[in-house]
């Protein structure tokens, strides 16, 4: 990459916010007359975040690099007032009942079109996506997770115990894997990348948090990771790309029952310095 940003040197008012936000540090200006530019090398170390972009009061910074286009927030930002917000989180609830009803492909992929900006070491966006839509493929991988634990168990896994409860529940109806969720999101992403699992975590947690705006209801599937990542079985099943590794798995659905109350919760714990 030559080039990651092209300043346009009508538009800039030579402010030097750009300069002053990069994270890297690669944006310099020589005078205060002067079009702001990169530094010697920086094209090789720019994280393409995309700041400068984002911050330039007057529009004249782009980024070159392949990507969807800037979009402008109405007013300049997005503003929300704390108690909205706080209401909104406090009620936010782990769904283990799921109506059969199935979610749209395009609301599945509106959701994750919100979640592709969640942050990411370096901005390296590692995280990929499997979205299991199919209600009779998940029970299936679910069966197969099922499968695994069994023998995990009869073999003296640590945690035999558990999963000795896991597989009499699903020999007798119930599903706590995906916990009869009709649909399964897996993040994914190179086994070898060290920020992968973080990244994957943070991508979840914000999908987590954004799906109740869609009327929708998530369940982080934690015995189904579990699984994902010890039986040869269920990793085929997957079909991931070569070289990727299932980072953590949550069901998704519509919601079976609405809560109307948050419960209470321990109060914070801080200690200031």
């Amino acid at each position: 990459m030559d080039h990651p940003i092209t300043v346009d040197s009508d538009a800039c008012t030579r402010c030097g916010i750009c300069m002053e936000i990069c994270p890297m540090g690669i944006i310099a200006q020589d005078g205060p007359d002067d079009l702001p530019r990169l530094v010697p090398g920086g094209e090789a170390i720019c994280s393409r975040c995309g700041h400068c972009e984002a911050v330039c009061p007057a529009g004249a910074v782009s980024a070159l690099y392949p990507a969807s286009g800037p979009q402008h927030l109405p007013g300049g930002s997005a503003a929300i007032a704390p108690a909205d917000l706080a209401a909104y989180l406090r009620a936010r609830r782990t769904v283990r009942r799921y109506r059969e009803a199935c979610v749209d492909k395009e609301t599945v992929e509106a959701l994750l079109d919100v979640v592709r900006f969640a942050p990411s070491g370096m901005n390296g966006q590692p995280v990929h996506w499997l979205v299991v839509h199919d209600p009779a493929e998940v029970r299936r991988l679910a069966g197969l997770a099922i499968a695994w634990m069994r023998e995990a168990s009869r073999a003296g896994h640590p945690m035999a115990d558990l999963f000795g409860v896991l597989v009499r529940t699903w020999d007798a109806g119930v599903d706590q894997i995906c916990r009869g969720a009709p649909h399964l999101v897996i993040a994914h992403a190179d086994a070898k990348d060290p920020m992968a699992y973080t990244d994957s975590i943070i991508a979840l947690a914000w999908l987590e948090v954004a799906a109740p705006s869609f009327g929708l209801g998530t369940c982080w599937a934690g015995f189904f990771q579990i699984a994902a990542m010890s039986s040869p079985a269920l990793l085929e099943a997957l079909g991931l790309p070569e070289g990727h590794a299932p980072q953590y798995a949550m069901a998704l659905g519509y919601p079976a029952y609405r809560f109307p109350r948050v419960p209470g919760r321990e109060p914070v714990r801080v200690t200031w310095r």
